[in-house]
């Protein structure tokens, strides 16, 4: 469709086939600049360089009007109008839940997004979480301890490409977490809760996630509330079968029996870990801790991991 309207565009703009091709006129023409301008804002979001359509634009030699033909100007008018209105609605598609929250969406829920710049309409659905510290928040991580558990003990293609319930217990996934933390400056915040019905909270001013060819490296600004990411900065992520972390010896997902961005094997939060319930004795801090609240031999009961734009 869009190529049928970029050619009766363009065919517009030439002025159509002509038997008699005038010279360049000596006059401006606004309302041919008007034309310039749309096509090449169409062009660029096509996927056009700049340069590439600049030079496109500068090379043609506009007819004068009277050599054009007014009903095929007219249409192209048209067309220009209806392309212009579909690409302002592709633009103002939700990128994330915070865009859905400015625009009147206040219920919590799964919903669709569009995060990927230059892609419209590649979308995903993530779940949104409006009621928590003035909503907007795109939740990444959430554990429970309903009937129905997943097994967080995944491999690398696993945490890369997500899995689970988005509306029980999942992990979004690592490649759309590097692209929802890379478009905007993005703030974490985490939520946690005990078996004896204590809860505690920690957010962080910065977070983002690397691509692919960093190993999806960690940066996290400095948080409240008992801080056990921070120490986790600048580590990349690891699975039991793609060993990315700092030890000298052994995976520290295998041995912690998760995956986080393990640095060494004592690492301050794993909340990616397994679902013992409460204090365990098992293991080498293998369960779903956060060192500065209850430990690393104390596996909590409910966690979840959201971001949102800083601004």
């Amino acid at each position: 469709m869009l190529l049928i309207l970029l050619s009766t565009v363009g065919l517009a703009m030439a002025g159509g086939p002509s038997s008699t091709p005038g010279p360049a006129p000596a006059t401006s023409q606004p309302g041919l600049h008007i034309h310039q301008s749309l096509l090449s804002n169409l062009l660029l979001y096509s996927g056009y360089s700049n340069k590439c359509v600049a030079s496109a634009l500068d090379a043609c030699n506009p007819i004068s009007e009277q050599h054009q033909q007014p009903t095929l100007i007219q249409e192209a008018k048209e067309v220009l109008k209806e392309v212009s209105v579909m690409v302002n609605k592709l633009e103002s598609r939700p990128r994330h839940c915070k865009d859905l929250l400015d625009s009147g969406d206040t219920g919590s829920g799964l919903r669709l997004v569009y995060p990927y710049p230059g892609q419209p309409h590649h979308h995903v659905t993530v779940f949104c979480d409006h009621t928590v510290d003035g909503g907007g928040w795109t939740v990444l991580q959430r554990r429970t301890n309903d009937s129905i558990r997943q097994d967080f003990y995944r491999t690398w293609i696993e945490y890369q490409l997500g899995f689970g319930d988005l509306q029980g217990e999942f992990w979004l996934g690592l490649d759309l977490l590097h692209v929802l933390t890379s478009t905007t400056l993005q703030q974490l915040r985490i939520d946690l809760a005990d078996y004896e019905g204590g809860e505690r909270w920690a957010k962080y001013g910065f977070f983002n996630v690397g691509s692919d060819e960093t190993k999806y490296r960690l940066s996290v600004g400095s948080g409240d509330a008992g801080d056990a990411m921070e120490y986790h900065n600048g580590a990349s992520f690891s699975t039991h079968d793609q060993d990315n972390d700092t030890a000298g010896g052994g995976n520290c997902a295998e041995l912690q029996r998760g995956a986080w961005w393990y640095k060494r094997c004592h690492a301050h939060s794993n909340l990616n870990g397994y679902q013992h319930q409460g204090t365990y004795s098992s293991g080498k801090n293998e369960g779903i801790h956060w060192y500065q609240w209850r430990g690393n031999r104390y596996s909590l009961r409910r966690t979840s991991m959201m971001i949102r734009p800083a601004f």
